[in-house]
């Protein structure tokens, strides 16, 4: 009996010895998480109250008469400069699409004060536009951060009014996804409305202007989600540049043209939409099996592009063919010239209206891709 006593009291004092052990290694000092928390936080909250004083809902109107606007975006200002009056004039950055149609700005801020503003102008480079007023209010200028200090995975933060006024100036936050040349993808909530608002660091520097978001509505399409795109902070600087008239070197040649490429045209057609398609299958087949795709992927990709555009197409056909021209049948690649801006260079060279564009200086002309590298 006393054996048997002995076993459970040493079996007892294991199990004790055991969760002491257990708990000792689990402690943690939760000051020190706290500290670092808190340090963050107010970090985060600091840039947004900067933001803040900084970004605007940019108000379009497509009449000087109208008195709502038809559509809005947002802008933040990037520089300012004291008048002899004491006013200040603010020049604020935002998206060419924001700015490029309309007769009519004004620029809503967070204290709800509305101010007239006037397009100073947008590049053909970049969406990028400007938007120039006067206040005698003290508004904060964003800095612009150096181009090396993006980082993937950094966190950042971006401002804007989504969808109406009563959201002016929504504040949300996430990381650097990728960098590109020209955008810096993010996962900081954007929606319509957002676009030309600022996407800035921890810092509060500027690292792009919002532009847009990658989205699908169409069914049997796979959903996207926290894909948002921002013109990086060296492009939004030189299309200033261009703006202001400093980097004549970036301008776009100018062709007062519109064009449309002749293939989408007569894949349209109505009376040749199916054998068109049945040409575009081999070349399409070919070139996936070409990228290591199996030949069954690529061809069952093409049934359903095929298939997609079909169900659609005389919606298309009614679109594409509301142009009124006649393209020969013989015609089947180039650029169709669907409008050609008065006293431009094209129109003072004798470019009309359902001339088409095949070759180029001996560069032969396929596509919209071809045509626009030619220039």
């Amino acid at each position: 009996m006393k054996k048997i006593m002995f076993i459970v009291i040493t079996i007892c004092m294991a199990i004790s010895l055991v969760g002491c052990n257990k708990k000792k290694t689990t402690s943690v000092p939760r000051n020190t998480v706290d500290i670092l928390e808190s340090d963050l936080e107010t970090q985060m909250c600091n840039v947004a109250e900067f933001l803040d004083d900084a970004t605007f809902c940019v108000l379009n109107y497509s009449s000087a008469e109208n008195e709502e606007a038809s559509s809005l975006g947002s802008g933040v200002v990037y520089k300012r400069e004291i008048n002899d009056n004491n006013s200040y004039t603010y020049y604020l950055v935002t998206n060419r699409h924001v700015i490029e149609s309309g007769e009519k700005f004004k620029v809503y801020s967070n204290d709800e004060s509305t101010t007239t503003a006037n397009r100073l102008g947008y590049s053909e480079t970049y969406d990028i536009g400007v938007l120039t007023f006067t206040s005698y209010t003290k508004y904060n200028v964003v800095p612009f951060a150096e181009e090396e200090t993006i980082k993937k995975g950094a966190m950042c933060f971006a401002m804007g009014t989504p969808l109406y006024l009563q959201y002016v100036n929504t504040f949300t936050k996430g990381n650097v996804s990728n960098i590109s040349s020209d955008v810096v993808q993010h996962t900081a909530d954007i929606n319509a409305g957002n676009s030309g608002g600022p996407l800035v660091n921890l810092n509060g520097e500027l690292i792009g202007i919002n532009t847009s978001k990658l989205s699908t509505q169409q069914e049997g399409k796979p959903d996207i989600d926290g894909m948002y795109m921002a013109v990086k902070v060296d492009k939004v600087e030189k299309a200033i540049d261009e703006i202001e008239g400093k980097n004549k070197a970036i301008l776009s040649p100018i062709l007062g043209l519109t064009v449309t490429d002749v293939r989408t045209i007569k894949t349209y057609d109505y009376d040749t939409f199916d054998d068109l398609w049945e040409e575009l299958k081999d070349e399409y087949v070919s070139s996936l099996v070409a990228r290591g795709f199996s030949l069954e992927f690529a061809t069952e990709s093409f049934n359903d592009n095929y298939a997609s555009e079909r169900s659609g197409y005389l919606e298309s056909y009614n679109k594409y063919h509301a142009y009124n021209v006649y393209i020969d049948s013989s015609i089947t690649k180039g650029m169709l010239i669907r409008n050609v801006v008065l006293n431009s260079p094209s129109d003072t060279a004798g470019v009309e209206i359902g001339d088409v564009v095949t070759k180029i200086n001996d560069i032969e002309i396929t596509n919209q891709t071809d045509f626009s590298l030619e220039f």
